[in-house]
């Protein structure tokens, strides 16, 4: 329909404007030109339309029931089936192949281990004088782990922390200037902390 057409675009208004349109038009048919006949015509296509969208409007509003229902009953069938389903899951002795054939998700034998994990391929490189960044890889370890590193001046320690981070870098300018000084990283879940990573030295 074109933008600028003079019927009106939304459906629910057609029928009043043609029921005024006949009104004035049977009110004025030799002005206008027209015969009754002519108004007879309209006036049955108009109720033809009427009709159609009277039963449009009736068979959305039975659709939308319908669809209400058909939820209704969907979700009472898949509380049903969870019910059981927890049931069958707590039964000991259940196998899991029987769980599965049911579609069931069968328990995990060996549990997937969370963490933490050692850090790997710990670097260092030189920013500036005394000025150091130390880098390494997660490993696994999901974001928001902290990570512990640890310096010392001999590689087999003792080790004291010397930061945390929860990224895989850290800027230090720690180092000691009668010797070597060495570094490590290890990462902290909670109240787990991992093994080492490897030691890295200026």
């Amino acid at each position: 329909m074109p933008a600028t057409d003079y019927m009106p675009q939304k459906e629910g208004e057609l029928v009043p404007w043609t029921e005024n349109f006949i009104s004035v038009a049977n009110a004025n048919l030799a002005t206008l030109g027209l015969i009754a006949g002519d108004i007879t015509t309209l006036t049955t296509k108009k109720s033809d339309y009427s009709t159609g969208l009277n039963n449009a409007i009736a068979k959305k509003t039975e659709s939308k029931s319908a669809t209400e229902n058909k939820n209704i009953k969907k979700d009472a069938l898949k509380d049903n089936i969870r019910v059981l389903a927890r049931q069958i899951q707590a039964r000991p002795g259940v196998p899991d192949n029987l769980k599965v054939q049911l579609g069931l998700k069968a328990a995990d034998q060996i549990p997937t281990p969370s963490g933490p994990f050692p850090p790997l391929d710990t670097t260092i490189e030189t920013l500036a004088v005394h000025q150091y960044r130390i880098k390494w890889n997660r490993n696994g370890n999901s974001q928001g782990t902290t990570f512990l590193i640890e310096t010392a001046m001999l590689p087999e320690g003792p080790w004291q922390i010397l930061g945390t981070s929860t990224k895989v870098t850290f800027d230090t300018n720690y180092s000691n200037p009668a010797g070597p000084t060495f570094f490590r990283v290890k990462a902290q879940k909670g109240y787990l902390v991992s093994e080492a990573g490897n030691v890295v030295a200026v």
